[in-house]
């Protein structure tokens, strides 16, 4: 046989039909040119390869003259699968899954050999997205922060229609229909990009008279200030909704995100809803212990030293961390504690430390 569509797939001679769609839809998504853009005439090679193999092993007429004579009879007086036959390949639209894994979108053959991406009419995305930082302590009881920001507003004049008398008429580029379509390539091979078209927008239509205020725009750029509430709580990256307060064409308005992000304080982390921080105790009041008062931001909380508390034990103070943004309750104030060991000590120090150690039994040599 002068080709081996077997192995040019990598099944068995005995594989089935489902075998083979699925040897073939990995080799698609490996080889596709668009797939790989640094070595495109090579892949192109190797996809045509792989699809005059699956053209020919996915049917099941063209499958057995294969495998009994080596060649296949395409009825024009032609033997031997050659590219240019690729206009036989019957199986086109079963292919739409694969490119749409490669390329995102609708992905889909039409009845030529092109390879067409049509994307349908897309609506314009309006929506913005700012970003605005929020400290722990605006987060724990809740805030109003102002932002400022620039975004399109819709023209007074014309009512958003970019058309100084409010009329619209058919887009003389796309003829109405919203879309641009882009041919790239040449011979067998040709992409077809369906876009959006530029000039209407995607609407398919455009203003008869051109507004003179947004200049057939449809909106006209302002700054605007806004007073964003912080909910109690807010986790990082908390993502608010404000509505009707993003970009505006064509008399459609998009929302505002903000995005929060809360900057922690020296010392202190936050983890979920509890609040993480060190504190230094002394000798005697980890191991007599004792009541603490300590500060978390404006709250005055009591922190219970149990006798014997070890160097790096963590306590807790329980709902005193962050407040469940979703819900009723907060977090705990989860507190590591550090045990300070004195670098000078005074004779009669020395002394007592020395009593309390050989009071429990040991005996040792003490530096001078």
């Amino acid at each position: 046989m002068a080709k081996d569509y077997y192995e040019t797939l990598g099944v068995a001679r005995n594989a089935t039909q489902d075998e083979i769609k699925k040897a073939f839809r990995g080799l698609a998504r490996k080889y596709h040119p668009d797939a790989n853009p640094d070595n495109k005439d090579a892949a192109e090679a190797k996809f045509k390869e792989i699809s005059e193999a699956y053209e020919v092993l996915s049917d099941e007429s063209k499958r057995r003259m294969y495998d009994q004579t080596g060649r296949v009879e395409f009825g024009s007086g032609r033997s031997d699968f050659t590219w240019q036959d690729f206009s036989h390949f019957n199986d086109f639209s079963d292919l739409g899954d694969v490119f749409r894994n490669i390329f995102g979108g609708n992905f889909g053959f039409g009845g030529s050999s092109d390879f067409a991406s049509g994307f349908g009419r897309q609506e314009e995305n309006l929506d913005l997205v700012t970003n605005l930082r929020v400290t722990l302590e605006e987060a724990y009881y809740g805030a109003s922060k102002n932002i400022r920001y620039r975004r399109n507003e819709i023209c007074t004049h014309c009512k958003g229609t970019g058309s100084d008398d409010g009329r619209l008429i058919t887009c003389s580029v796309c003829n109405g229909t919203g879309q641009q379509r882009v041919v790239q390539g040449q011979g067998f091979f040709r992409m077809v990009s369906v876009t959006v078209c530029n000039t209407c927008g995607g609407r398919g239509k455009i203003p008869s008279k051109p507004c003179t205020t947004c200049k057939g725009v449809g909106s006209v750029p302002v700054t605007e200030n806004l007073e964003i509430q912080v909910p109690k709580g807010s986790p990082d990256h908390l993502r608010l909704r404000v509505k009707g307060k993003g970009q505006s064409n064509m008399g459609r308005t998009g929302d505002l995100f903000v995005i929060l992000n809360i900057q922690e304080p020296n010392g202190m982390r936050r983890m979920n809803d509890d609040i993480y921080l060190q504190y230094e105790v002394s000798f005697p009041e980890a191991a007599l212990g004792a009541e603490k008062e300590i500060s978390i931001f404006k709250e005055k909380l009591t922190l219970k030293i149990p006798p014997g508390t070890q160097p790096g034990e963590i306590l807790r103070i329980k709902n005193a961390g962050m407040p469940h943004v979703n819900g009723r309750g907060s977090g705990d104030i989860l507190i590591e504690t550090k045990v300070v060991v004195p670098k000078h000590l005074s004779p009669s120090q020395k002394e007592l430390i020395a009593k309390l150690d050989e009071e429990s039994g040991k005996k040792r040599t003490w530096f001078k």
